[in-house]
């Protein structure tokens, strides 16, 4: 918020408290580059450069640092979204040893490797439920509609408040990828497949959600979050150019 503005106050969309409210970010503000090194985005409509930050007023100062410390200063101290030439997340793995392989993937148990598995599964909880409750606007200007996620939404929110545990039925899954390919784009939650599942790209890191009362065991058995808290690592390349081929992505 500028020090120009005049403060907000309204009810705080995750504590539900009337507060003043802080600008929120859809996507972390760290992963816009600035300057010459700047987002570069395409979507169906356009492409450019530079675009807008996508925020709102949502979340008051408390919730925000809460954002801040349960999740996302763990996932971009990985990222290193800044660095041009440093993935330490992928840097880490490529070296580790795994604790079981999928068809495409290999995988890892979170403390093996020194990653705090379950600050991934709150990121990307936290980025699809900010996608849920406001209608954002694209990078071209396109109205983005609110998703209805029925009662998943508000396990969601007391999940990330500490309101309520782990929401159950629900499997998160963080895909490291090893391709520099990848890494050049991100992309904003998108919704899934017939159950509830979301899914956006940062920095080379595929995060995915999966809701639903009938979920299979294989699902649970990789996900970042408890008791399981594994992380995947491999190619992605040849994903990332299906989902390009369809999806509004903005590369940086």
């Amino acid at each position: 918020m500028s020090e120009s503005s005049e403060p907000i106050f309204d009810l705080c969309k995750l504590c539900l408290k009337q507060r003043q409210l802080c600008e929120s970010h859809l996507m972390p503000k760290a992963l816009y580059a600035p300057g010459r090194k700047g987002i570069q985005y395409a979507t169906r409509l356009q492409s450019g450069q530079n675009p807008e930050h996508l925020k709102a007023h949502l979340l008051c100062s408390d919730c925000e640092q809460r954002f801040n410390k349960l999740g996302e200063w763990e996932v971009l101290r990985w990222l290193a979204p800044k660095a041009r030439n440093k993935f330490p997340l992928h840097e880490r793995l490529r070296v580790a040893l795994p604790c079981g392989n999928t068809p495409r993937l290999a995988v890892y148990k979170g403390s093996d490797v020194g990653v705090d598995a379950e600050k991934f599964a709150y990121f990307t909880i936290s980025v699809a439920w900010r996608r849920s409750i406001h209608e954002w606007s694209g990078f071209d200007g396109t109205p983005l509609p609110r998703w209805n996620l029925g009662a998943f939404g508000e396990q969601m929110r007391t999940f990330l408040s500490g309101e309520a545990g782990f929401p159950p039925d629900t499997a998160i899954m963080v895909i490291v990828c090893s391709d520099d390919y990848t890494r050049q784009f991100g992309r904003l939650p998108q919704l899934m497949w017939s159950i509830i599942a979301f899914e956006f790209i940062a920095r080379g890191v595929y995060f995915r959600g999966l809701m639903g009362h009938h979920l299979h065991p294989d699902f649970h058995k990789v996900s970042c979050a408890v008791p399981h808290r594994r992380i995947l690592h491999g190619h992605c390349r040849v994903m990332t150019e299906a989902k390009l081929q369809l999806l509004a992505v903005f590369p940086n």
